[in-house]
């Protein structure tokens, strides 16, 4: 197939997981070491308003009952003993300023400076007894800390990030741990076999066990829709086999007989049209009992001689076109008569595609698989086409304008591939079409006894 014809990659379940877990952990750890940074810094600010409240607290206390000149001489002592610390204070009656530092404005609380030149600065003032103390600090590291909160935020999240990419997928694999054992039941079914022990019981987690209830209930539908449709072609089938070969063997008498040269045409046409119903009615057959399930095989097949069986049986012009370059013994355990049906049909759709010219039969064996090639010289098959010809009844535009015939001669080669553990696929070539079979590795021919 073209590139542009093959699906493109979907995206999986573990995949999903692993992004929701890792964009859950990114938000829930920037929101955490955001709120925890905020508070730290709140925590910071906080003790830093008590520090001041108490040096505030303590000056209102030492000047009650004092006079204004006592009360002012207390506030210079103060604020030159403050001033080492990096605290500075003033002592207010009312608007007016009793003493301490000059540039501080009476304010009740604790608030931001906000004036040109005095960034970072924190107030907090105290009342008592009619007088107002305010203490000062220039709070320089604050921005030092938000910067470091802010940096710790980031590198914390940066660490989920790692930790989330690292452990993100394990643990999605692990959470869709059930529905992979799941559909590793599904995988290994077979069309018409009976399901597993394993979906019939109840799954462990509820999610699980709803789509394993669905799924085996659909199974169980499409298991007896396949039984009726396969039971109604093979019964079908069956009875048409009779008839027609009754009626074959009635046309070949009277085609034995003298008849006039119309007579004779139309008995010859009338031949080649039951002959053709009855090829049908035998692959029917074949498809029919080919699904009811995977076949066991028991018997050691040539599949040389079953090509140069099915090569002899041809009529003498089909088989002068015919080339079979035949390697191998190539002894296989499968159905010899299943086999012959999966040659003939591949036979003799080469034949028939390939108008007059040339068929090439090659059976080889190889280290991984016993191939058998057939090559045509016919119009070949389209990229696009290459997969559909193998569905029953499917017919090509092509083939259907050009040869008759019912579409389910590949469909048949596909399923008795498949019975005997092969694969069926066209290969690309320049010129006409080229059909692979790749069967497991054949057995060893004993050897020959002295």
């Amino acid at each position: 197939m073209e590139a542009a014809d093959r699906p493109q990659a979907r995206d999986t379940l573990v995949r999903r997981l692993s992004r929701a877990m890792l964009g859950l952990a990114l938000t829930s750890t920037a929101l955490t070491a955001g709120a925890t940074g905020l508070l730290a810094y709140q925590m910071l600010r906080a003790a830093e308003d008590r520090r001041l409240n108490d040096v505030a607290t303590d000056m209102a206390e030492e000047v009650v009952g004092l006079s204004d000149t006592q009360a002012r001489r207390e506030a210079d002592a103060e604020q030159q003993e403050l001033q080492s610390f990096g605290i500075q204070i003033a002592l207010f009656a009312g608007a007016t300023r009793l003493g301490g530092a000059p540039h501080i404005l009476p304010v009740t609380g604790c608030t931001w400076v906000h004036a040109p030149g005095m960034e970072d600065v924190r107030r907090c003032g105290v009342e008592a007894q009619g007088r107002l103390a305010v203490a000062q600090e220039t709070l320089d590291s604050m921005p030092r800390i938000r910067l470091g909160l802010l940096l710790a935020v980031l590198l914390t999240a940066a660490g989920a990030a790692v930790m989330s990419l690292a452990l993100s997928r394990r643990v999605a694999r692990w959470a869709a741990r059930p529905l992979t054992e799941l559909g590793e039941s599904l995988a290994h079914l077979e069309p018409g076999a009976d399901l597993p022990p394993n979906l019939h019981a109840e799954a462990r987690y509820e999610e699980v066990n709803a789509v394993r209830t669905a799924l085996v209930g659909l199974l169980g539908r499409l298991h007896t829709a396949l039984e009726q449709s396969r039971r109604f072609a093979a019964n079908a089938a069956h009875e048409l086999r009779t008839p027609l070969s009754t009626l074959q063997a009635e046309l070949e008498l009277q085609s034995e007989t003298p008849q006039p040269p119309e007579t004779a045409a139309a008995l010859t046409r009338m031949h080649r049209t039951v002959t053709s119903l009855g090829r049908l009615v035998e692959r029917l057959l074949v498809l029919a009992e080919g699904a009811e399930g995977p076949l066991e095989l028991v018997e050691t097949v040539s599949l040389s001689d079953v090509v140069e069986d099915a090569v002899r049986a041809l009529p003498d012009d089909q088989r002068r076109r015919v080339h079979a370059d035949l390697q191998t013994p190539g002894l296989i355990p499968g159905d010899s008569q299943l086999l012959r049906q999966l040659v003939d049909n591949v036979v003799e759709n080469a034949l028939k595609f390939s108008g007059e010219g040339r068929v090439w039969l090659l059976l080889q064996s190889t280290p991984e698989a016993l191939l058998l090639d057939v090559r045509d010289e016919g119009p070949g098959i389209a990229p696009e086409e290459s997969e559909r010809v193998f569905e029953p009844f499917y017919r090509s535009p092509r083939a259907r304008a050009g040869k008759p015939g019912h579409g389910v001669g590949l469909s048949l080669v596909l399923l008795v591939a498949r019975a005997h553990g092969a694969q069926a696929r066209f290969l690309p070539t320049p010129k006409g079409a080229h059909l692979r079979l790749s069967f497991p590795p054949p057995k060893r021919a004993p050897p020959e006894s002295p």
